[in-house]
């Protein structure tokens, strides 16, 4: 994202000329050029962590990786480019707020790197969804690209697969 990639050394975060947001010891947000934020994370000196958040504006649904588009592309979109449901975390893998359905999907990333795009999708809880139609109606909310291990470590190792799951390419 950006430029940056999973297990980059931290130094490279100096690159980017984006205003921060927020700073904390091991985590930096930024607002990126199209409004949203863009996170990073680092552990023992590299990122483990990206995260791309949409802040709802209709003119920045632009992701940082991938073709998706935030608040139109559905989980079911991403099941049928990817040909998988991947997994979920047991932890994590669906929750409500007061107002929204979240759903978290990660994917293994056919790479070196053990990495793991997580896509979370949403949908007001006043919408009419069946089961049958949940997965067109979930939009994407922000998009995570993180290393496998730091994954396992904050979410737990706990995870429930998708009987197609594969390592998929962006």
């Amino acid at each position: 994202m950006l430029g940056m990639h999973i297990h980059d050394a931290e130094k490279v975060l100096e690159e980017l000329k984006l205003d921060i947001v927020s700073k904390g010891k091991n985590m930096v947000k930024f607002k990126t050029e199209n409004g949203n934020h863009f996170s990073i994370t680092t552990e023992k000196g590299n990122i483990v962590y990206m995260e791309n958040d949409w802040l709802q504006q209709p003119k920045s649904r632009g992701a940082l990786i991938t073709d998706f588009q935030f608040g139109l592309t559905s989980l079911k979109d991403i099941r049928t480019r990817f040909g998988t449901n991947g997994y979920t975390y047991k932890s994590n893998a669906a929750f409500t707020t007061d107002t929204h359905l979240v759903m978290f999907n990660c994917f293994e990333l056919d790479s070196e790197k053990e990495e793991i795009l997580v896509t979370i999708t949403k949908i007001a809880l006043k919408e009419e969804v069946t089961e049958s139609n949940v997965a067109s109606k979930l939009r994407l909310d922000a998009i995570i690209l993180a290393d496998k291990s730091y994954l396992d470590k904050i979410w737990g190792k706990e995870k429930t697969y998708d009987a197609k799951r594969k390592k998929v390419t962006l």
